[in-house]
């Protein structure tokens, strides 16, 4: 059953963004904090740098992120992604569509085919030098034209075109990873450096701690630094994340306490851990329904925009404006065999007028109006900035271009309204879109999603 939280609780949920830690000080700065990760052998070329929403990635020598486009299916016109060791992400355009969207065919016209970019335009080969040898996890595989390319876990690697500064993970444009069609780049790191009963997973609100089958851990306020008071009746509703006796003792942010002769507790930054009995929901946050109860972070994503709020919506909450007014993201993915993005004011905006406005320009602006930057708003971080529109075409303009709106961007993309919505939590436009909105179409910005057996990506701090 849908558990809205009260007034209090919302505060608590924005309150995150805001904790004055230095790992959201530093995001806010501009510079992330390079969360602790398990050290691997690299190539003298790639870098672990640390990003505001990712956590560590991999990068090269230059600071760019690096990502892979593993498969995730096959259909009869063949498979979307890469093959292990088959680079496939080439100097040639692809003209014509793959039929992997139904009910579409193979073989039609690819959109504003006269411009359309090549794949490895838009995502640059990682190459290797001719005497560049194999180093651990890092391998070397032959492209189509006989080049040697780096690979993670024999996954070919490339850098984005829409990358420019260290840190930048812009190329997936990825903010919910769970119903995304198509075969998606993602962006590798290294491993969490966290026992073995625990991962890290990318949510809106930060780098948030589960357990490695993916449920929340909680802290308690009543606890004190390495000390439990959770008794017999407050673990009728959470239980103590117990650690095996011979799990290791205290190093860096972890820790064990002993609740009992032989009966250990796993501690994170001093604060005993605990899970919710009966939780159902993977990356979950019912537990903090409860008064005096925490999701723990290893690092909380930079602050919203200052005035953004949270809404009680159907389906969870979502994020708004200070009126309450729901806000969007697009998500785009083309139907051709490298399956480019179709969701950055640099693509093509064919994808986005037809289900905006039935590829009508100013009917789109009139339905999916953009979220417009007031003259006194800054931004303070990377992943949250503003940036000039022209509202017609969908393309970035420079300032002071004539009819151009300084509008809200999140990881590089304009975020919108929806014109049917009329009071807070309102989210008629969620879902907008080609098989549910995630081909090709609009989502409300869930900040906590209810109904869904996995939250967001929860594929670890490794290979995303």
């Amino acid at each position: 059953m849908l558990n809205l939280r009260c007034a209090t609780h919302v505060a608590a949920a924005v309150a995150v963004l805001f904790v004055s830690a230095s790992a959201a000080a530093q995001a806010q700065r501009g510079k992330a904090p390079i969360e602790p990760f398990i050290e691997e052998q690299l190539p003298p070329v790639v870098q672990v740098i640390g990003t505001e929403v990712d956590g560590p990635v991999f990068a090269t020598a230059q600071g760019r992120t690096l990502y892979v486009w593993p498969e995730n299916d096959q259909n009869d016109q063949g498979v979307r992604g890469e093959r292990e060791g088959k680079p496939s992400c080439t100097d040639q355009v692809t003209r014509v569509t793959a039929g992997f969207h139904e009910p579409y065919p193979p073989n039609l016209i690819e959109a504003d085919i006269e411009s359309r970019p090549a794949c490895a335009t838009l995502w640059p080969p990682f190459y290797a030098d001719a005497d560049a040898k194999p180093v651990g996890k890092w391998t070397l595989v032959e492209r189509p034209d006989g080049r040697k390319q780096w690979a993670y876990d024999n996954m070919a690697a490339y850098t984005s075109n829409l990358d420019k500064e260290p840190g930048d993970v812009l190329g997936s444009g990825r903010m919910h990873a769970a119903g995304d069609s198509g075969a998606k780049r993602k962006p590798i790191g290294p491993e969490a450096d966290v026992p073995a009963q625990f991962e890290v997973v990318t949510i809106p609100l930060g780098r948030m701690l589960t357990t490695i089958t993916g449920f929340s851990v909680y802290t308690w306020d009543r606890d004190g630094n390495n000390k439990s008071n959770c008794d017999d009746v407050c673990q009728q509703t959470f239980a103590p994340m117990l650690a095996h006796a011979s799990a290791p003792k205290a190093r860096g942010d972890w820790g064990v306490i002993e609740r009992s002769p032989g009966v250990f507790q796993w501690t994170y930054r001093k604060k005993p851990l605990y899970t919710l009995q009966g939780e159902e929901q993977r990356g979950a946050f019912h537990g903090s329904d409860i008064p005096g109860w925490r999701n723990v972070y290893t690092q909380p994503a930079p602050s919203f925009p200052k005035g953004f709020t949270i809404q009680d919506a159907p389906g969870g909450q979502v994020l708004a404006n200070a009126q309450g007014r729901t806000i969007y993201f697009y998500t785009c993915i083309d139907d051709s065999l490298d399956q480019q993005i179709c969701d950055h004011p640099t693509h093509t905006q064919k994808y986005r007028q037809a289900i905006c406005g039935n590829f009508d320009s100013k009917r789109c602006v009139e339905q999916f109006p953009y979220v417009v930057a007031e003259a006194g708003e800054r931004s303070t971080s990377k992943i949250w900035a503003i940036k000039n529109i022209n509202a017609e075409t969908g393309r970035y303009v420079d300032e002071g271009t004539p009819g151009a709106q300084r509008v809200w961007t999140y990881r590089d993309r304009p975020v919108y309204y929806f014109f049917k919505d009329e009071i807070p939590g309102d989210t008629y436009g969620d879902s907008w879109g080609e098989n549910n909105g995630w081909i090709n179409g609009f989502h409300a910005f869930f900040t906590r999603e209810e109904f869904r057996k996995q939250y967001l990506d929860t594929s670890g701090s490794g290979r995303r």
